[in-house]
């Protein structure tokens, strides 16, 4: 079944407490540590180019790390457990980091929490997906709507917490909330196909794949930059405060949800492809306008429209990723598209991009990495024909591999 039709088809629904439950705590982790762990590491002594080279080091570890470890889960069928893993592993180094502030030690628990954060995230949205192959991609659209609303709560309350304990209660509390959402994984599907589906070697990669991928390099050059630097410019340049920097965080949540509960509508008049291109060059954009602020006036307006580009880069690029690959190495093609390309990404830029904020200018670095993503959309424009063949032809591939419903068995 295609996007547009299941997103005429199902119902309205977000599945159940414990899925709402589960994205809510999941994101609510990542909302206390992203905004604020640059600034944590600046404030005890850390420089925009120690920033840039540590981001490197942590892309460097995915690279080699997450596309073995998923491929060697893909061939298990043991997505479940490794999410387990991942969640477990995250919460163990956001606590460990922080009570135990040695700077080795800190840079260790910063790349390992890296190389589990955003595949387990990614993993995650790939079993709701697999869990309803008819309708996961509706019920995924609205339950990553909660993500960001737990980003949002999260980021909103982070004033009051570092007024009570500074930085490193934050990132105690992302730890505590990553091993509080262990129980929950249990709602999910074991694997992302079903056993009597595997076979021995999937499909190869089609072009339009690797044509998407390319983009997608661009588009976290772009990105990657932005974000890694944005906190700490939101100071530099902004004189904001920590209060504003989380009421900047909780916005950027905030702004996304009623764009991602409406996608399935935007899908009935736009397709996926065309949608990740808008988000992608409405994203570039939004890096462009960074670079011409003067003051935070602006600013809200700004992220209020990033919300609308932001959903359908999300959304649309984890259902198209799936739509394009067999179900028997679908984690393995998410695990390349959100963790190892933005790692590649961040190792090339990386510490270029905290050169040219520490010794150019920030404006300079948004601007190059708005242009970038331009052309990041501009691909996919150009390639849009060859994605819808390739998607097409995988159609009937994954129906047959996902005819039958989803256990919930011990993986062998």
């Amino acid at each position: 079944m295609s996007i547009a039709t299941a997103a005429r088809r199902a119902p309205i629904s977000y599945r159940g407490a414990k899925h709402v439950a589960l994205y809510l705590i999941n994101y609510g982790a990542r909302g206390f540590y992203a905004p604020f762990i640059s600034l944590y590491l600046v404030s005890i002594g850390y420089s925009p180019v120690d920033l840039g080279l540590l981001a490197g080091l942590s892309a460097i570890v995915r690279i080699v790390v997450v596309p073995a470890y998923s491929a060697w889960v893909d061939r298990l069928g043991a997505h479940r457990r490794l999410l387990n893993v991942q969640l477990a592993i995250a919460g163990f180094a956001s606590l460990t980091m922080v009570l135990w502030p040695n700077r080795t030690w800190l840079d260790a628990m910063y790349v390992t929490r890296d190389a589990v954060d955003v595949p387990g995230s990614a993993l995650m949205s790939q079993l709701v997906l697999s869990g309803d192959p008819n309708h996961g991609s509706t019920f995924f659209a609205r339950l990553r709507a909660m993500g960001s609303l737990g980003w949002a709560i999260a980021s909103i309350s982070a004033g009051w917490v570092i007024g009570v304990g500074g930085y490193t209660l934050l990132i105690l509390l992302a730890g505590i909330l990553n091993i509080i959402s262990l129980p929950l994984l249990r709602i999910l599907p074991e694997r992302t196909a079903t056993l009597n589906t595997r076979i021995e070697k999937p499909p190869k990669r089609k072009p339009a794949f690797w044509l998407m991928m390319f983009s997608n390099f661009l588009y976290y050059v772009c990105t990657n930059a932005v974000f890694v630097f944005l906190w700490v410019y939101l100071m530099d340049y902004l004189a904001m405060d920590d209060g504003a920097v989380g009421l900047v965080a909780a916005a950027l949540g905030l702004f996304e949800i009623p764009w991602m509960i409406y996608m399935n509508r935007i899908y009935q008049r736009i397709s996926p492809r065309r949608a990740l291109a808008f988000g992608i060059a409405g994203q570039a954009l939004f890096a462009l306008a960074l670079a011409f602020l003067t003051g935070p006036v602006l600013l809200v307006p700004l992220i209020a429209l990033r919300g609308v580009f932001y959903a359908m880069h999300n959304i649309s690029l984890t259902l198209l990723v799936t739509e394009i690959s067999h179900p028997t190495n679908v984690a393995t093609n998410q695990a390349l598209a959100w963790v190892t390309i933005p790692a590649i990404a961040a190792v090339l830029t990386g510490p270029l991009a905290g050169w040219m904020y520490e010794n150019i200018d920030a404006r300079f670095m948004f601007t190059v990495s708005a242009l970038v993503g331009l052309v990041a959309s501009l691909i996919l424009l150009l390639g849009r024909r060859m994605i819808a063949e390739a998607t097409a032809d995988r159609q009937a591939l994954r129906n047959a591999a996902l005819s039958v419903p989803m256990g919930v068995g011990k993986a062998r």
